[in-house]
């Protein structure tokens, strides 16, 4: 089983919980918006691509920063129109990841 604790259920009714790190939103908050470069408010959790969904967040890795204003707009907007403005989540999910990397905050 690739090394995989004989404990974890392995059948697709228990889903995997997400990954959480409140020292990790954070660190992301403290970054400037993804989007204006202005200070964040918020980390965005990743939407739409099969990811999340109403009442549910991808887990906290998966995120980047956006000030309020431009986080309410995203929501307001829906992911699909909102990506059509300023590009793809995954692109700045990708790039917030990297720079946490280089920073060794992961």
């Amino acid at each position: 089983m690739c090394g995989r604790d004989n404990n974890l259920r392995d059948d697709a009714e228990q889903p995997m919980k997400p990954y959480r790190d409140q020292k990790y939103l954070r660190w992301v908050k403290t970054l400037p918006s993804v989007i204006s470069q202005r200070p964040s408010d918020d980390a965005h959790h990743l939407i739409g691509h099969g990811n999340g969904g109403m009442g549910t967040k991808v887990t906290d890795i998966w995120t980047f920063p956006l000030t309020r204003d431009e986080h309410t707009e995203l929501h307001n907007m829906g992911w699909k129109a909102w990506e059509e403005i300023y590009g793809e989540q995954y692109k700045f999910v990708c790039e917030t990841i990297h720079l946490a990397k280089l920073e060794g905050v992961l």
